[in-house]
């Protein structure tokens, strides 16, 4: 018998060709097997072809995304396929059917795990080998190759509080402060820890002096809200020129 190639498609693909793995909240993948029996040259299909006895498809993943579970291509029709899984996933043994007939085609989805993706994965790769105990010169494994691109589901928001700010009084010099605005930002996200997938950072800038060199807005005061065990901190610290903080009179500001 000659059972043709395996063949995992369905992902975009770079410039390169290889698949390309959008990583953000998905809990698993699937990678869409498809396996032929065919004659090697359609022009003489009586030299191979023949039904291949114990035909078995043995898959072989990495760490960071094992076996899940079976699924078929055509949920309305019965398939073939029966596949037996090691205990931590890393390898899946697929019957394809004894004999798989001349002429068949099977196709079927493998469903991967993806748990074991952090920050640090760049690249995916599953082995992929056919055997049949039926007479087959050269079949060779063959490997499905995926970069992986991390996308997290962050989004940011922001409010002033006060919204309006009005300034009319006396430039003040550079060691005092006007009206105090607070910005709130609020940064979300709705997809996995990043426990698993490292840390997630947030640059803010602001208009923060005029033409002359005078301060606009002065950062006084960062806080940074987060629930327990996910601290971190802000850098470049707020107040640059150590301004300390007096009690504030009536009219005035309440920095010095």
């Amino acid at each position: 018998g000659r059972p043709g190639g395996a063949d995992g498609s369905s992902a975009p693909r770079g410039a390169d060709g290889t698949a390309v793995f959008a990583m953000s909240d998905q809990k698993d993948v699937a990678l869409e097997i498809q396996v032929t029996n065919l004659p090697s040259d359609p022009a003489e299909p009586q030299r191979d072809g023949d039904d291949a006895h114990e035909a078995l498809l043995t898959a072989t993943f990495p760490p960071e995304l094992p076996y899940s579970a079976l699924r078929p291509y055509d949920s309305r029709a019965p398939s073939p396929v029966v596949c037996l899984a090691n205990q931590n996933g890393s390898q899946v043994e697929c019957e394809l059917g004894n004999p798989m007939k001349r002429g068949a085609q099977v196709r079927f989805f493998l469903i991967l795990s993806t748990l074991g993706i952090t920050i640090q994965t760049t690249d995916l790769a599953v082995e992929l080998a056919l055997s049949t105990i039926s007479e087959q010169p050269g079949l060779e494994p063959v490997v499905a190759r995926a970069r992986v691109v991390i996308e997290l589901p962050l989004s940011v928001t922001g409010v002033a509080v006060p919204s309006r700010l009005f300034f009319g009084g006396v430039v003040r010099g550079e060691s005092q402060v006007g009206s105090a605005v607070r910005f709130e930002v609020t940064v979300s996200n709705r997809g996995q820890s990043l426990k698993t997938l490292g840390s997630a950072f947030l640059t803010l800038l602001w208009p923060h002096e005029i033409s002359n060199g005078k301060w606009l807005l002065y950062p006084l005061h960062l806080q940074l809200a987060a629930p327990a065990g996910q601290g971190g901190a802000c850098s470049p610290p707020a107040n640059p020129l150590r301004l300390a903080l007096v009690p504030p009179r009536e009219g005035g500001a309440g920095m010095r």
